[in-house]
């Protein structure tokens, strides 16, 4: 699976730097990829930058009632999925530089379109704005 992410400071007076980040897919609070290592990221101010990180490859073992409710789902043609980010950020100003780090978890719910067959790009059905916790 590939998402592109963009993600923005709005803020005139700081930047911010993300380590540590890692990306995995989940369902019903299950993950179906292995975490990706994404790489660092700066943020300046007042900027925007995007993302495409790869997910997925390795199968993860799930339980056979998430198999179940994931193929049942596919056969409506709907899936909702989670894409979960997590690292650590720092943040400076132009007159204080943070060194602590603090830990980041997005969460962005996204309801997919499948249709029995297909192979290929998916449309994306839905995509509210993702919750962040610092």
């Amino acid at each position: 699976m590939q998402f592109t992410v963009v993600t923005r400071n709005p803020n005139k007076r700081v930047s911010i730097s993300y380590e540590q980040l890692s990306a995995f897919v989940s369902y019903k609070n299950e993950a179906i990829t292995p975490p990706v290592i994404l790489p660092p990221l700066f943020h300046q101010t007042k900027s925007t930058v995007s993302m495409s990180p790869v997910l997925g490859g390795i199968t993860v073992p799930v339980p056979a009632e998430v198999v179940n409710s994931l193929l049942m789902d596919q056969t409506y043609g709907v899936v909702g999925l989670r894409l979960v980010i997590t690292g650590k950020l720092r943040y400076k100003t132009s007159v204080i530089k943070r060194r602590r780090r603090y830990g980041i978890n997005v969460r962005c719910d996204l309801l997919v379109g499948l249709k029995q067959g297909f192979v290929g790009q998916l449309p994306l059905l839905g995509s509210p704005p993702c919750t962040v916790d610092v």
